[in-house]
């Protein structure tokens, strides 16, 4: 096992959005890197301990090993010159402090070049359902013409992008073919291509519809396996250069909830997600075509969804926007003692302001008239103003180099 493949670089406290810390005061970080391997796990502790500005460095652990310390913001910026025997590591170290404090700005580059900006102004992107069977409003949109109303609705109601899916993915649903897939998309992909000025987005783990889907206009692929259900994904979107959502999935959709088990949810979905980024780095994908999804309700409890929600900003260190998809849920509609999912409003708007307000920088969402006002003011707490103003709440400054 080489090293890329055997660590996972955390930052554990604080939390770069509580608000209820001064903006003014410099944070100590306490820091994580997760090993595989006890044997270079000591070795990087050992190395830790030279470091006199560390505190409290030890080592943890006896199926995974972490080695974990606490050292001050500017100090943070000092680790990689010590550390070259570890270049993986440095490489997430360095890509972890930009990431956990970048608040608010991306910037992703689309198909022939094009690029889409966003700054401190949470993206929603509206759900549009092409199948017999979703969990929500399976049925509803499967004539183009009425699929192509609903996506202009969505549109006017301030949806910043729609995804468009042709198979189910509630749990226990059944696999379609790639031609049913494509006989459902194609039609209401081209359609809503021509009508909408938003881009769209299709929900697809299969790469020839993801071929086929681009080629008729879609602007980004939904990937709820993260490239692994169809292993040729990844070279497929690297040659179709579009951005892709790279999600986390325990299991398949058929058995996906069948007692999902975790030691540490958030720590588990951040290494997956880590190792997906890195293959899509490999197969080509550049940096900037790349979003991450934790994948509430793909083989989570309840208590695993809620974990990842209170916690999404520990994801922040993939350096990636951060796309949540609570709208709807079935975790939602348990909370709210059995309610059926067209009255699990209130519920969505909750865990999409705790989305916002954990560092989520895209949600997808049924209800897109609801939700776009909900993360409107949302954003404004977040960022301290007005959506789009310039605020440096909770903003750190990198130490200048010497």
């Amino acid at each position: 096992m080489t090293e890329r493949e055997s660590v996972s670089f955390r930052i554990l406290h604080p939390d770069p959005l509580d608000f209820s810390r001064s903006s003014h005061l410099t944070p100590e970080l306490f820091c994580s890197i997760e090993f595989f391997s006890q044997s270079l796990a000591a070795a990087f502790q050992k190395n830790l301990l030279y470091l006199s500005y560390l505190r409290h460095v030890r080592l943890e652990g006896n199926k995974t090993f972490q080695v974990k310390w606490t050292v001050s913001w500017p100090q943070a910026f000092l680790m990689n010159k010590s550390l070259k025997d570890f270049p993986e590591v440095c490489r997430q170290i360095e890509e972890g402090l930009k990431g956990y404090n970048q608040e608010g700005f991306w910037s992703l580059r689309l198909k022939n070049n094009r690029s889409m900006s966003w700054n401190r102004r949470t993206q929603v992107m509206g759900v549009l359902n092409v199948t017999p069977d979703s969990f929500s409003d399976g049925g509803r949109y499967f004539d183009p013409q009425k699929a192509v109303e609903q996506a202009l609705k969505l549109q006017a109601e301030g949806a910043d992008w729609i995804d468009i899916g042709g198979e189910s993915t509630r749990p226990g649903a059944k696999a379609v073919s790639v031609p049913e897939e494509k006989h459902r998309v194609l039609p209401v992909l081209k359609a809503c291509a021509k009508k909408l000025r938003i881009p769209i987005s299709v929900d697809t783990y299969k790469a020839e519809v993801a071929r086929a889907a681009v080629g008729e206009g879609a602007q980004m692929i939904n990937d709820i396996s993260a490239m692994t259900l169809d292993r040729s994904m990844a070279k497929t979107i690297a040659s179709l250069k579009v951005p892709v959502i790279l999600m986390h999935m325990k299991g398949k959709p058929r058995t996906m909830q069948k007692k999902p088990v975790y030691q540490d949810v958030v720590g588990e979905v951040l290494s997956y997600l880590r190792g997906r980024l890195e293959e899509a780095r490999q197969a080509g994908i550049s940096d900037d075509r790349l979003l991450v999804d934790p994948g509430l309700g793909f083989g989570k409890t309840d208590a695993h969804n809620l974990e990842l929600l209170r916690r999404l900003w520990e994801l922040k260190v993939l350096g990636k926007p951060i796309v949540s998809g609570p709208s709807r849920k079935s975790m939602i509609g348990r909370l709210l003692g059995g309610l059926p999912a067209e009255q699990r409003v209130e519920g969505t708007a909750a865990a999409v302001t705790a989305s916002v307000l954990k560092g989520a920088d895209m949600v997808r969402v049924h209800d897109v008239q609801s939700m776009a006002r909900v993360v409107k003011i949302a954003d404004a707490i977040r960022y301290g103003g007005y959506p789009g103003s310039v605020s440096n709440r909770n903003k750190l400054q990198r130490p200048e180099r010497e």
